[in-house]
């Protein structure tokens, strides 16, 4: 009987239980909320429930376990299902800092457990089609990128108050730049890897929040070209988008309009090829997927915490960067 358990059920918390119990026959949940709890075990399908993950790897074992709680705690239950020596799914971003995560990596490996770490994003279909766009450059060399990544906080959660959701707390791990990190990992998927970081990471909104509602990054790439990111919170309409421009062409990836234009010193013209809102939110059980033959059809995991780490160490240079007021060396 194939089993999971899903730590902390909060919006994306129940993302994955409406994913992985079409995939798994057991789905358990961990949650210090007495009320989520009543909340998910009314709507789902859900055989136990309990109020700390150590409570349930010790009731029995999992064939996986999906870390889901907010980044301040990812480390410390990623440590527990690993000695417990069970695969491990664990929500961006990796944790609070980099720290400490390599020894786990390590462990994973030595005991072949799978990790994967939710950037969902490579899993949509339209960032796909980038990816192979990318790789047969049909715009040529990368000479540059812009990165636009705002939203509403308050518009996340209309079922409750911005200020009580982690987002908003700085010792908790929200923030735009934490958070929205999804955009640093597909900078390093569709570009490739970072050399030197630059960033200001500030408040600058009414919004009433101990973690950041903006941070603009420049990163130098290793292949020489220059990507400027802007994150932010405060975007009264979303505004996410990826415009990269290369010696022959530009392509821009939308997934406000879910959609890529293309243009090509070829054609001399824009080309739109469309995709809807649906498309974009397949990204989930796309992943969920991917997980499960991860575990059980010995596909490699697209990205584990080896890799997550090199994300991580962008998000610690950008909040040193913006401390030091220099720009910070990738090790």
């Amino acid at each position: 009987m194939k089993s999971i358990l899903v730590s902390g059920v909060g919006s994306i918390g129940k993302k994955h239980i409406e994913n992985f119990s079409k995939l798994f026959d057991c789905v358990d949940i961990v949650d210090i909320n007495s009320n989520r709890i009543k909340e998910v075990t009314s709507k789902y399908k859900v055989r136990n429930h309990f109020k700390k993950t150590s409570e349930a790897l010790s009731s029995q074992k999992y064939d996986a376990v999906v870390v889901a709680a907010p980044p301040h705690v990812h480390k410390e239950i990623a440590t527990e299902v690993i000695k417990k020596k069970t695969n491990l799914f664990i929500e961006k971003p990796l944790g609070m800092h980099a720290d400490g995560w390599e020894k786990l990596h390590q462990e994973c490996e030595k005991n072949n457990l799978i990790s994967y770490i939710g950037y969902c994003h490579k899993f949509i279909p339209y960032t796909t089609k980038l990816k192979q766009f990318m790789e047969k450059k049909i715009i040529g060399d990368v000479v540059h990128a812009t990165m636009r990544w705002g939203s509403y906080l308050p518009d996340w959660h209309s079922w409750e108050d911005y200020k009580d959701f982690y987002m908003s707390k700085k010792d908790q791990g929200g923030g735009a730049l934490m958070d929205e990190s999804h955009g640093i990992d597909l900078v390093r998927f569709i570009i490739g890897e970072i050399d030197k970081v630059g960033a200001m990471v500030d408040n600058t909104s009414d919004l009433k929040m101990t973690s950041d509602d903006i941070a603009l990054l420049i990163l130098k790439m290793k292949n020489k070209s220059l990507v400027q990111i802007n994150f932010d919170l405060s975007s009264r309409t979303p505004r996410i988008n990826f415009e990269i421009v290369g010696k022959e062409g530009i392509i821009i990836w939308d997934r406000v309009e879910n959609n890529l234009k293309i243009y090509t010193t070829n054609t001399k013209k824009w080309e739109l090829i469309k995709f809807s809102k649906e498309d974009m939110l397949q990204m989930y059980p796309i992943q969920a997927q991917h997980f499960y033959d991860c575990i059980y059809n010995k596909q490699k995991p697209l990205t584990n915490i080896k890799d997550a780490i090199l994300t991580q160490k962008i998000i610690d240079a950008a909040f040193k960067s913006n401390k030091t007021e220099k720009f910070i060396k990738i090790d």
